[in-house]
């Protein structure tokens, strides 16, 4: 009986000694959107949107705490290159590119090696061009989750992330689509 005691003590304190990584790491981010950043309202006739050149990179800032909660910080560059073409109208480029800020709180659960983990938060974007007519939303919600892998101090991860921006004005031919969903992959030291 006194060994198994000693064996579940042991294991209680490596698993807590385990989880109880903590620092900051800085690394890269990027990936790409799998949702469209503009959209055409109807009107008539509708235009028809076209994307390119959709990606998105940056810099990565994370404070790890105690029990595997962290606070992430990315500056998330975002450039976007759309061609609208209405009925009888030359094609017109728009190069709609922004910066995007999220900043999250994170979750990675005690497993080894592959940790899971979730991430929520808030985000502020910033928009270099945007089409006449367009207003920009500036504050979203953004919620997560993915998996990191750990080499050594290398941290590897792959995430899908929810980004819900504020109601656009009604009143362009195009404005930015409200929901948002991303695909980024990250190296963190």
């Amino acid at each position: 009986m006194k060994r198994i005691i000693f064996v579940l003590f042991s294991a209680a304190g490596v698993v807590s000694a385990a989880h109880l990584d903590f620092g900051v790491g800085v690394g890269v981010k990027g990936g790409f959107p799998f949702t469209d950043l503009l959209k055409a309202v109807t009107s008539n006739p509708v235009p028809n949107l076209s994307q390119e050149n959709n990606y998105i990179v940056g810099p990565v800032l994370e404070l790890r705490l105690p029990f595997g909660f962290a606070i992430e910080g990315n500056g998330l560059y975002r450039g976007t290159n759309y061609v609208v073409a209405n009925a009888g109208n030359l094609p017109t480029t728009i190069n709609s590119s922004s910066w995007e800020i999220p900043y999250l709180a994170k979750f990675r659960f005690p497993i080894p090696l592959l940790k899971p983990f979730v991430s929520a938060g808030g985000a502020y974007r910033v928009f270099n061009d945007l089409p006449s007519g367009v207003t920009a939303t500036h504050n979203a919600f953004v919620a997560g989750g993915g998996l990191e892998l750990r080499i050594g101090r290398l941290r590897l991860s792959g995430e899908a992330r929810y980004l819900h921006w504020g109601e656009p004005p009604a009143n362009a031919i195009v404005r930015l689509t409200q929901s948002q969903g991303e695909v980024l992959f990250g190296v963190v030291f």
